[in-house]
């Protein structure tokens, strides 16, 4: 497998905190605390995944041909929205495509102190992305394998 590099933990967790605007940490990390009070972790999750697709048809990207044209495409839609960057990997042994998201903006919310909601959010993002593209299939989702302040890897292919 191809591993994309991978940024310092200290550095991913300070510029996903840096990338999020004063005005609205106070707002998200209310309304994550709220959601929190009101739905369960599933729920909450399947929340979180919607606007992320949301955010998809926010941002929608051209059909591409290779991984290198995705990625790029996909960094371009991130660094516009202040979103940090990715790299995208393929493990031929597994048979899926590993992306690595750096530098998600952060913001710790009540028993959430490294801002993991975002892993659900960045899931759906990504699932609105690559069902879009040619040869998607509507049954796989990308999901969030690992989970670290501010960088999430992703993993997308059919169960091994």
């Amino acid at each position: 497998m191809t591993e994309p590099h991978a940024a310092e933990p200290a550095t991913a967790a300070y510029l996903a905190r840096r990338g999020v605007a004063a005005q609205w940490r106070v707002f998200v990390r209310g309304l994550v605390e709220t959601l929190d009070e009101h739905l369960d972790q599933e729920g909450r999750a399947a929340l979180m995944r919607a606007i992320g697709r949301r955010m998809a048809d926010a941002m929608p990207l051209p059909h591409c041909d290779t991984l290198k044209g995705l990625e790029s495409h996909i960094n371009d839609a991130l660094g516009a929205a202040e979103w940090g960057y990715c790299q995208i990997a393929i493990d031929v042994e597994r048979r899926r495509m590993v992306v690595t998201h750096a530098a998600a903006p952060a913001i710790g919310a009540g028993a959430d102190a490294d801002g993991g909601w975002i892993g659900a959010v960045l899931e759906g993002l990504y699932a609105g992305w690559l069902s879009e593209q040619p040869g998607a299939d509507a049954a796989l989702a990308p999901e969030v394998v690992h989970y670290a302040a501010g960088e999430a890897k992703l993993e997308y292919g059919r169960a091994a």
